[in-house]
């Protein structure tokens, strides 16, 4: 009772206030579902959208399919997206709308064997593979550059290190001269002298460190120099220049354990006693545990590389061609050493040959984005160029990846004795492992589409004040992993993820701290940050409101291919439009108490391939099988000694042995010692990066832009795009198993933040900071020094960037339309086509009334018979929808094949023979003819699109306007010219003749015609089905969806109650409220309800049965008027 709700203890007046006024909850509105190809969005599922504007927010635009200059880089599609012109038809009036985007799936029982004939393996892979046979060759060819050793004069470039040796028999007065660059602190553009010296008394200059000779003992003097970098107050051992800023605190200030920061490479300089010598090793330790050894001077000095651009040919080779090492005449071929021109190389693509009737292109090129050379814009980046169904000449190769930052970047050599700063050497080298344990093919993408994501977000130091050895691979815990919802490649290219406002557990009590999570567009900068979704104080407190699964959602969908049932992984539903999370069984279980995001692994690479002149190839793994001499590969005498292996192709060339003896990478003639690395995604290391005011408002981590601009950097393109199969266990932010084969980019941690004086405010914090991998081991970052995690947020370095990345859609991106009724020919089944399998899985996953609700099902352009048979057999099926249907006889667009448009038109003959050959009698379906023009408004261009199309937009149109029982055709509803269509029609692909359009409509297939007053027009409305009766018309299947959806759910509000006669007239009441509004509305003429002992007998009571029927008449539209006009004679009387 209410009166319980009050406190009676003195007398007096109480009044409350009871609202039961409020309106019950309407169902909510069915739509159609449309399945088709889109820009972007979650994939091979449906996903429910309310308006045009939420459409774009999560699919993209519609596209044209116009040309794109590079549709490798920038992954534009190249044919039309008619689901997307019909999501924004039918938004254009009515709402909501199902979307299922499909991305390239594959049966499980789809047909083995990589090669390219094999369609039923989603993905794509170049039409030959490695071979030493330039005749049956092709695959992946890498161009790796590095700088020409021989003009070093005693230099060598290299990262900066935390283990130097000195070679036994130095002299005292030896030196080695840093030069550091310009950024990092005070030191930062300095020349710094190491000076050895037994007189430790002497006072070092200014730009010199005095180190102790300890007597030429090569361990002491070892020791010494790395205190001398990285600080120390043993003034017995090493002493400091007044102008070394950092001195005994830091060393050289900005440079202690700074390996890995893309502008903290350095220039050393080994003399002895004044003069170059050969006697000084320096040794660098790089993170993931390899060892790059660095001679200076002498035969084989030492290099850093990196793997520049990639070439995917389909038959045939990548020459580069040019002047070798030892400025003989001209070479050209694979895995010869080639001098560049400035910063200029040149090669050739050849098919078949190397001859100059087989080369299909020499040109010049560089790694200057703004150059007339850059590579990006000389070579072909269009993979659907090299499909012979699609263009008359094609060409046998395009441009994959390259990475023209990491060029300009990690191939800047600096220093005065450097008088080629901008000379080369560069190798084409095959891109494949297949020979190798660890097999990375590069020419192979078989696999289907894979959702993007970041690597693990880790936590502080879990040693609390340990900071010796800190790895943060082992030192930290993984705590969740940010996926992208199904998306494919497109979030790898649209998202990144930030963490900030990261805050420690606020007391004993709370021992869960708090920080928010961003979800950012890829493209945007620190200094204006486009943020696209904010989900603030979350916590890794599974029993917290804002605990981070909650907050964003877990849910993972997959779907069962055996039972076709869509399964749903995960406890919390999806809040985000773009992205789920992943936690760790750590956080999952509670065990996560003080702990905080405080780093991410980035994305896992190639393991670091170290060349050394006629060493062993065991440990090359891109370059060879194991246990293979590499010297051999490259200077043996006959064809034995050139296996079908890894890096080059020995016969691409047509060389002689004795230029390959001379000129090969590493022929014992040739000497070299490089190491070469794996591009890689570039990270803050100032936070005054970009102009920023305050230290605080960087994001460490992950950086977008070229440094020190706000331009986008469009090599991350290629850094995160999805991986050949194979890489990594299936996904480059998988936790690395395999640390012969890879390793991380690169693994953040604000554990590494540090700090230099010159930055220090008066109440002793940092105004700026700065990212030093490695900082935290040598006791140098913000929370080394302080003793404490929490010290580096209490100063405002709390905010660090994720990329998204690994996404791959899956497709053939040899084809211009992945999923085109081309690529179907013939027979597909689902093991032998993964297009035609990904778009009937896609039909399956809708069948289920209970899963997915909608009322028109529609697959725009797509004309496959036996596609189109079994989505008019779901909805069918269902009893609850109508399919929109493309048959085939229309015009075949120009996207799927190469012939002149004259082959391409639409043939009513063709369309109507099709029809009957598919022997369908099914008012569920309907159709239309033909393709029709309309205004793309958004790309400012005129596309042609199937009639599908404009067949669904003047549905939602009708619906609107009136109600689904009247005929979506004629000139009131159908006239696409006054828009109906929901989108601006602009005239059809091919005039339908009125002979032709009663071919059409006998045929029960709709035509689209044009009259020269009213325009294009809609008209027909019948179904598919040949029986006549009323509902071989549109409006009346359509009336029929909706009165049996409604009644349904009328009845539905009975079930389980009591089955007497209360409860039938309640129902009969209800359902007669309901058809009188139909009828009302003039879609039915008369109808009735019968609910009684007639109908619902004792035996179906006993039964648990009610049994009811209704009798609709339903209103039928004209679509013939007869008129007769009648002449009379003058003296006639019109009432007779």
């Amino acid at each position: 009772m209410s009166v319980d709700k009050f406190k009676f203890i003195s007398p007096g007046i109480f009044i409350d206030e009871i609202d039961e006024s409020q309106v019950p909850q309407l169902p909510e509105r069915m739509g159609p579902v449309i399945i088709g190809r889109f820009q972007s969005g979650p994939s091979n599922r449906p996903v429910k959208v309310e308006s045009f504007k939420e459409f774009v927010q999560v699919f993209g635009n519609p596209v044209p399919g116009t040309p794109s200059t590079d549709s490798w880089r920038t992954g534009a599609l190249l044919a039309p997206t008619y689901a997307a012109y019909a999501a924004q038809a039918w938004l254009r009036n009515n709402s909501p709308c199902n979307v299922i985007r499909l991305l390239g799936k594959q049966s499980d029982k789809a047909a083995q064997g990589v090669e390219a004939t094999n369609k039923g393996l989603a993905g794509w892979i170049t039409d030959n593979t490695p071979n030493s046979d330039i005749s049956d060759a092709g695959g992946a060819y890498g161009l790796f550059v590095m700088p020409n050793p021989d003009n070093f004069a005693g230099e060598v470039a290299a990262g900066l290190f935390d283990a130097i040796t000195i070679a036994a028999g130095d002299s005292d007065a030896d030196t080695i001269t840093i030069n550091t660059p310009a950024g990092l602190g005070t030191d930062g553009g300095k020349a710094i002298e190491i000076k050895l010296t037994n007189l430790m008394g002497a006072t070092p200059t200014a730009n010199q460190i005095n180190v102790d000779f300890g007597g030429g003992s090569t361990t002491n003097i070892t020791d010494n120099i790395v205190l001398a970098i990285n600080g120390t107050a043993d003034t017995a051992k090493v002493k400091y220049g007044s102008n070394i800023a950092g001195g005994a605190t830091s060393g050289i200030n900005g440079l202690s354990a700074a390996e890995g920061s893309t502008t903290s490479k350095i220039t050393l300089t080994a003399t002895t006693n004044g003069s170059v010598g050969n006697n000084v090793t320096l040794t660098e330790t790089l993170t993931n545990g390899s060892v790059l050894s660095a001679l200076t001077g002498g035969s084989g000095p030492a290099v850093s590389g990196t793997l520049a651009a990639i070439w995917y040919v389909q038959d045939g080779a990548v020459l580069l061609e040019g002047v070798p090492r030892d400025d003989s005449a001209v070479v050209s071929g694979s895995a010869l050493l080639v001098k560049s021109t400035n910063q200029t190389f040149k090669a050739k693509i050849v098919k078949n040959g190397a001859g100059s009737s087989n080369v299909q292109k020499a040109a010049e090129f560089n790694f200057d984005r703004d150059s007339d050379q850059f590579i990006r814009k000389v070579f072909n980046t269009n993979p659907t160029t090299t499909n012979d169904a699609l263009v008359d000449a094609e060409l046998n190769y395009w441009l994959g990846e390259t990475f023209e930052t990491s060029v300009q970047n990690d191939m800047a050599v600096t220093g005065t004795a450097v008088s080629k700063t901008g000379e080369f050497l560069g190798f084409i080298a095959l891109l494949d492992g297949s020979t190798d344990s660890h097999p990375v093919d590069w020419h192979n993408h078989r696999y289907a589409n894979v959702a993007s994501s970041t690597g693990f977000f880790i936590s502080q130091d879990t040693r609390g004040t340990i900071t010796a050895d800190f790895d943060p691979s082992t030192d930290t815990e993984s705590l969740f992993k940010i996926h992208a919802l199904d998306s494919g490649e497109s979030a790898n290219r649209d998202l990144k993820v930030s963490i900030q406002e990261i805050k420690a557990p606020s007391d004993n009590f709370n021992k869960f701290g708090t920080f928010t999570v961003l979800i950012r567009r890829a493209t945007d900068t620190d200094n204006n940050p486009q943020v696209l979704e904010r989900y603030s104080g979350c916590n890794l407190n599974p029993n917290s409101a804002n605990y981070i699964a909650r907050m964003i959602g877990d849910k993972e969908f997959v779907f069962d291919d055996a039972t076709n049932v869509m399964r749903e992984i995960g406890e919390n539903d999806n809040r985000s439009k773009y992205v789920r999370v992943e936690v760790t069984d750590l956080v999952k279980n509670g065990e996560a108490e003080g702990l905080l995001p405080f780093g991410v692994y980035g994305p896992a690479i190639p393991a670091t391939i170290n060349l050394v002149s006629g060493s062993n190839g065991g440990s090359t793994k891109l370059l060879g099988p194991e246990g293979q001499a590499v010297k051999e590969w490259f200077s043996g005498a006959d064809d034995a000694n050139y296996p079908t292996a890894s890096i080059h192709v020995k016969h691409a060339a047509n060389e002689a042995d004795a230029a390959m003896v001379s000129h090969g990478i590493l022929s014992a003639n040739n000497p070299l010692t490089a190491s070469l690395a794996w591009p890689k995604t570039r990270l803050r290391v100032s936070s005054s990066e970009g102009g920023l005011l305050k230290g605080s408002q960087a994001y460490f981590g992950y950086q977008s832009n070229v440094v020190n601009t706000k331009r986008y950097d469009q090599e991350n393109l290629d850094l995160l795009r999805g991986q050949p199969a194979n890489f990594n266990g299936g996904h480059p932010a998988n936790k690395i198993s395999d640390t012969a084969a890879f390793q991380y980019s690169w693994i953040f941690t604000l554990d590494d933040i540090t700090g230099s004086t010159d930055d220090m405010s008066a109440d002793g914090n940092f105004d700026h900071a700065f990212h030093v991998a490695g900082s935290r081991a040598a006791s140098n970052s913000i929370t080394a020094r302080n003793s404490s995690s929490v010290s580096v947020l209490d100063q405002g370095f709390n905010r660090f960037t994720s990329p998204m990345f690994g996404g791959f859609d899956g497709f053939d991106i040899t084809e211009k339309d992945p999923l085109s009724n081309t690529y179907m020919e013939g027979s597909p089944t689902v093991r032998s086509n993964y297009a035609f399998h990904t778009i009937k899985k896609s039909i399956d996953m809708i069948s289920d009334s209970e899963f997915i609700e909608y009322d028109i099902a529609t697959i725009p352009g797509i004309t496959k018979n036996t596609i189109n048979a079994q989505l008019i057999e779901t909805c069918e099926n269902r009893g609850d929808a109508l399919a929109i249907v493309d048959l085939e006889g229309l015009s075949v667009p120009a996207h799927e094949n190469d012939k002149p448009e004259s082959e391409r038109r639409g043939n009513v003959t063709t369309m109507i023979n099709n029809l009957k050959n598919l022997n369908i009698n099914s008012s569920y379906g309907c159709a239309f003819y033909p393709f029709v023009k309309i205004r793309d408004l958004i790309n400012d261009t005129v596309v042609d699109v199937p009639p599908s199309v404009v067949a669904l937009g003047t549905f939602s149109s009708s619906q609107r306007r009136s109600a689904v029982w009247f005929a979506p055709a004629g000139f009131t509803r159908g006239g696409l010219s006054e828009g109906s269509a929901g989108i601006p029609v602009v005239g059809i692909k091919e005039r339908v003749v009125s002979a032709d359009r009663d071919r059409l409509y006998d045929a029960n297939i709709n035509p689209i015609a044009s009259f020269p007053a009213e325009g294009v027009v809609i008209f027909g409305q019948k179904t598919l089905q040949v029986t006549p009766s009323a509902l071989d018309r549109i409006n009346v299947r359509r009336l029929l969806i909706l009165v049996k959806k409604e009644i349904s759910r009328i009845a539905s509000t009975i079930l389980f109650d009591q089955n007497v006669q209360a409860t039938w007239d309640r129902f009969s009441t209800a359902a007669n409220s309901f058809l009188n509004g139909v009828k009302a509305g003039l879609g039915v003429t008369d109808f009735r309800v019968q609910l009684d002992d007639k109908t619902t007998t004792e035996d179906l009571i006993d039964r648990n049965i009610l049994y009811a029927k209704i009798f609709i008449k339903p209103a039928k539209a004209i679509e013939f008027i007869a008129l007769d006009f009648i002449v009379t004679r003058s003296g006639a009387s019109f009432e007779d």
